[in-house]
């Protein structure tokens, strides 16, 4: 496996710090030379929140990423001057041109693990899978934090697993696209993360 520039671009309570911290974390019990750096606007939540992440078997000269291997998008709110070779993102937020899948990060969160923060988790998963990153479960111990570790850990496997016709099935539920468009409205009106995917859940 060789080292990548990877991106994930969202908005202020999503999460992105939290996918970003762990991916490095985990690279780095794995061995590699890595670099996190993070652009968020902390005056305004619902802001935007981007986390820009590079590894490799070899010391890092360069931190800025231009141009990414990979992008995980959670909200389209930026960078938008940022060329990418593949997106993985939640429904509804692919751009033209670009090549890549959609998944219901968010709504899977809840439904296979009863909580909207394990999306995150779920994402991660899906993340290293399409970098090639071939961790163990002692890699995982040993970089995520104690709190919610077997959920975080089974969630990271179940986003891993997933394989493009599971992909293409979990999309073809419209419910999905509308439940992100709910969820991302609530957290850009200012409503915590808690209780906007509650309210979303409501809302069908």
């Amino acid at each position: 496996m060789s080292g990548k520039s990877i991106v994930i671009d969202g908005v202020g309570g999503q999460g992105v710090r939290v996918i970003g911290s762990t991916m490095a974390s985990l690279l780095t019990v794995m061995g590699f030379e890595v670099t996190l750096l993070f652009d968020y606007d902390s005056s305004v939540r619902g802001g935007m929140s981007e986390a820009f992440l590079r590894y490799d078997t070899e010391p890092i000269s360069n931190f800025v990423v231009e141009c990414a291997d990979v992008v995980l998008r959670l909200a389209g709110r930026g960078p938008h001057h940022l060329s990418t070779d593949y997106v993985i993102a939640d429904i509804g937020l692919m751009k033209a041109g670009e090549t890549g899948e959609e998944i219901p990060f968010l709504q899977l969160g809840v439904e296979k693990f009863g909580r909207d923060l394990f999306g995150n988790m779920i994402a991660l998963g899906r993340l290293l899978c399409v970098c090639d990153v071939d961790f163990t479960e002692d890699h995982l111990r040993e970089a995520l934090p104690k709190k919610y570790i077997e959920d975080n850990i089974a969630a990271i496997k179940w986003g891993y697993g997933l394989d493009q016709d599971s992909i293409k099935k979990i999309v073809s539920e419209q419910a999905a696209a509308s439940f992100a468009a709910r969820y991302a409205a609530k957290v850009l009106a200012g409503t915590a993360s808690s209780e906007a995917v509650e309210l979303a859940a409501a809302q069908k």
